[in-house]
């Protein structure tokens, strides 16, 4: 680099003289010269000589700017002499946009925010449809050419979903059937009805309590996990790399989750209902039922329907789990905080659903009872 293509600084008392071009490239070399310079004379009116300015921009005017700027006791101002009348109007241009603070936008009338609210749910709903019918598109796919889905994928998934959910499940079916058998044992004791109890519990742990922690645990863990993951390759742009090398992201990362959660699910349920009775059991021991009077009074109570209700409802929360997950992973945003706005969104989702769901099947069965 040339000498005249150096930007320079000469400071005596009263004076900072600027040299040479001020821009981009040159304007670096002096930068904290000329802070360390203004401050050095923090008590004494000082000049800023440009009149030796070659050429400018918004680099030079910058600094410039900031020179002049600096705070400063009133008694020892800075003042500019010498630059040149073609670059005032942009000093005084940057003066003002520093001072004048970007106007904000005016408050949405009531109306506007109930467009805006209806947009937004339109939207969503439009993209919950196309979601949906990728999803379904990809799973009769599969179903069609079964060769096409990778069973070992599935597996690892099944072994990686099933062992983070599992003790966590283990442990809330034994305090599901101890709670309940608790409880109940409790309030019918008073009558002499310890056995009834033994009904409630299979009752509750087969149709109920037991898929429906069940899911919950998993939507908690393996879910976000999904979402997690998902989201992770969405901001390290490999989705894009899936779609530039003509591979379906739909039908290589979701897909074998959708099928991986539908089958492990309940056999995560099985183990929630045979610990959760289990726990019944040996509550009930402290209410004069021993293990086999309860079991027993279990198979005289509870059929298959019981049981097969219960997996069929879990089979169901493990598909509504894994769709909103890999959903909420896949249109995660960029920046630092998606990945785990992403897994918030799915678990909180998945709850909603998970209820949702328990209260249509809850009714469906009501309604096939009664017939």
């Amino acid at each position: 680099m040339t000498a005249s293509s150096q930007a320079r600084l000469v400071c005596t008392p009263g004076r900072l003289r600027l040299e040479g071009p001020l821009t981009t490239h040159s304007v670096g070399s002096i930068w904290a010269e000329a802070l360390a310079a203004l401050a050095a004379q923090p008590q004494t009116p000082l000049t800023l000589d440009a009149s030796a300015v070659t050429q400018l921009d918004s680099a030079g005017l910058v600094l410039l700017h900031r020179l002049l700027h600096d705070p400063r006791p009133a008694s020892a101002p800075v003042a500019l002499s010498g630059l040149a009348a073609e670059y005032q109007p942009l000093l005084e241009r940057i003066r003002t946009a520093s001072l004048t603070p970007p106007a904000s936008p005016p408050p949405l009338s009531p109306v506007e925010r109930i467009g805006a609210a209806t947009l937004s749910g339109l939207h969503t709903g439009r993209d919950s449809v196309v979601w949906t019918g990728a999803s379904a598109s990809a799973l009769w796919r599969a179903l069609c050419r079964p060769a096409r889905l990778e069973g070992a994928r599935v597996l690892d998934i099944m072994a990686s979903a099933g062992t983070q959910a599992l003790p966590i499940v283990l442990l809330i079916g034994f305090l599901m059937g101890t709670i309940l058998a608790f409880q109940m044992g409790l309030v019918a004791q008073g009558f002499g009805a310890g056995l009834l109890v033994v009904n409630g519990i299979g009752i509750a742990m087969l149709r109920e309590l037991g898929p429906l922690m069940t899911a919950i645990v998993f939507a908690g863990r393996s879910g976000a996990a999904f979402a997690a993951e998902l989201g992770t390759q969405k901001v390290n742009e490999e989705i894009y790399a899936l779609h530039t090398f003509g591979i379906d992201p739909v039908a290589f990362l979701v897909l074998p989750r959708l099928v991986a959660a539908v089958l492990v699910l309940p056999l995560l349920t099985v183990l929630a209902d045979v610990i959760g009775l289990l726990g019944g059991a040996l509550v009930m021991q402290a209410f004069s039922v021993t293990p086999m009077q309860f079991y027993h009074q279990t198979l005289a109570t509870v059929s298959l329907t019981d049981l097969y209700f219960g997996l069929g409802k879990s089979m169901v929360f493990g598909l509504f789990i894994a769709q909103i997950g890999c959903r909420q992973g896949l249109s995660a945003g960029q920046g630092p905080t998606a990945v785990g706005v992403a897994a918030t969104r799915a678990v909180v989702s998945s709850l909603i659903w998970i209820v949702v769901i328990d209260g249509l099947f809850a009714a469906l069965l009501g309604q096939w009872q009664s017939t």
